[in-house]
């Protein structure tokens, strides 16, 4: 039986319209899909906007215990703009379907697991024979229109008060007028504030406005420092930031708050139970960098935390939402803990779970035996072949026996960089010191 590895990230979804993304954010985007490889079983099919090349695909099957993942692409390889996976990539005479026809004309398929179920994947499923559609392996009824609610910022700060959690102080704007004055009177008692995009991820989307130069703020990509906070400045910083608010796609502006600690907490959302998977610290860098996986990370959350991340999570399974769901908490310097947003699909949490249940040790996370890392979008120029290399000759490598060791988790676009990597070490110290010994290998590039 064939499984469909569906890696719609930063689809129409959760991301704006192609016109405006650049070429290095859709590049980068075609390489960060290939995460979606590491939740492929043996036979399964992994699509991605661009195709996983043989040397890292014979890397994962080698690390998942053997077995014949096949990679297919909605572009080609050498495409400069390798578009997010959309509705335009199931039309007859695409390049997609017509790499698929061979395929599904001689396997059975299964299923069909996509990175977020949007209307590309609930039609994909559709015109592949009504596969169901499962997340994390398992059976999801589940519509777009659930999935959007969980994926909505603007949607977030409207129920989250309702069940008694703290969100911070803001405004959903949908006109540039609403955004210029709501900018105004949170810059009038406030230093900084942040502008989200309601739909997107990995803080692509999110930009900070300050009275004071800074050259980055923490889950923002983009900062701009302003002298002025009069209407006409603002209008013209905001359009300048690209950011048009409507009603079909909202800016939230916030109060920025410098941030203590910035963590994911993780359920896994069925219809009999909510399960508590984990919770990471995100690493920022000054985008999103990473996470870091360890016991310690919820056990030293207090109940009252623990308690509305799950009302979040209880209100998801109400809602009719089911598969995994991650609530990104932030422990501000003056304010104490928030909730920012809630994220119904699979993100770097589901990737670094994944990698570990592969490697055989998330039970050794779990119970604090080992401490699970992971670094996202390392610019390297070494090949794929050439990075396993060179870590295999610095004894970094991963090796099963010790449980311990780097790997690599995407092979990057067009066979370089950015990378991600994951690191499995048996304690905080260890993990310091395996990422240290990293970083002196990149600069060897």
């Amino acid at each position: 039986m064939t499984g469909i590895i569906l890696g719609n990230i930063n689809s129409g979804a959760m991301a704006p319209p192609p016109r405006a993304l650049s070429d290095s954010f859709l590049q980068t985007n075609a390489a960060s899909a290939k995460r979606m490889i590491w939740l492929a079983a043996h036979d399964d099919v992994l699509i991605t906007p661009t195709v996983a090349t043989t040397p890292f695909v014979d890397y994962v099957n080698a690390l998942k215990g053997g077995g014949t993942i096949i990679s297919i692409a909605t572009s080609p390889s050498d495409c400069r703009r390798p578009l997010p996976i959309s509705e335009d990539d199931l039309r007859a005479g695409s390049y997609l379907m017509k790499s698929l026809t061979s395929l599904v004309s001689r396997a059975t398929l299964s299923y069909l697991e996509p990175h977020i179920v949007d209307h590309a994947a609930v039609e994909f499923a559709q015109k592949l024979g009504l596969l169901p559609v499962t997340f994390a392996n398992r059976r999801a009824h589940i519509s777009p229109e659930v999935t959007g609610l969980f994926n909505d910022k603007g949607r977030f700060r409207e129920f989250a008060p309702k069940l008694g959690v703290p969100i911070a102080n803001g405004e959903t704007c949908v006109t540039t007028q609403a955004l210029v004055d709501a900018a105004q009177r949170a810059l009038s008692c406030s230093n900084a504030v942040i502008l989200k995009m309601a739909r997107h991820s990995g803080g692509e989307g999110n930009a900070v406005i300050t009275k004071t130069v800074k050259p980055a703020f923490q889950g923002a990509m983009h900062t701009v420092a302003i002298e002025k906070i009069d209407a006409d400045s603002l209008r013209e910083t905001v359009l300048g930031l690209g950011l048009h608010a409507t009603e079909k796609e909202p800016v939230i502006i916030e109060v920025y708050n410098e941030n203590e600690a910035s963590i994911g907490v993780h359920f896994d959302v069925q219809p009999e139970y909510v399960e508590l998977v984990g919770a990471a610290s995100i690493l920022f860098s000054p985008g999103y960098g990473g996470a870091c996986w360890s016991k310690t990370v919820a056990d030293e959350l207090s109940m009252e935390v623990l308690s509305w991340c799950r009302r979040l999570a209880d209100y998801a399974r109400e809602t009719g939402y089911l598969g995994p769901i991650s609530i990104d908490i932030v422990k501000g310097k003056r304010t104490g803990f928030f909730a920012c947003e809630v994220n119904g699909r699979h993100g770097g949490f589901t990737t670094t779970k994944s990698v570990v249940t592969s490697l055989g040790a998330e039970d050794d996370v779990k119970a604090g035996e080992r401490v699970a890392l992971s670094r996202t979008s390392i610019c390297l120029e070494w090949t794929f072949s050439d990075l396993i290399s060179r870590l295999e000759r610095k004894h970094l490598h991963f090796r099963r026996a010790d449980r311990r060791g780097v790997v690599v988790v995407t092979e990057g676009y067009r066979n370089s960089g950015p990378y991600d990597f994951l690191l499995l070490a048996n304690d905080q110290d260890d993990l310091g010191n395996m990422e240290q010994q990293l970083i002196e290998l990149f600069r060897e590039s």
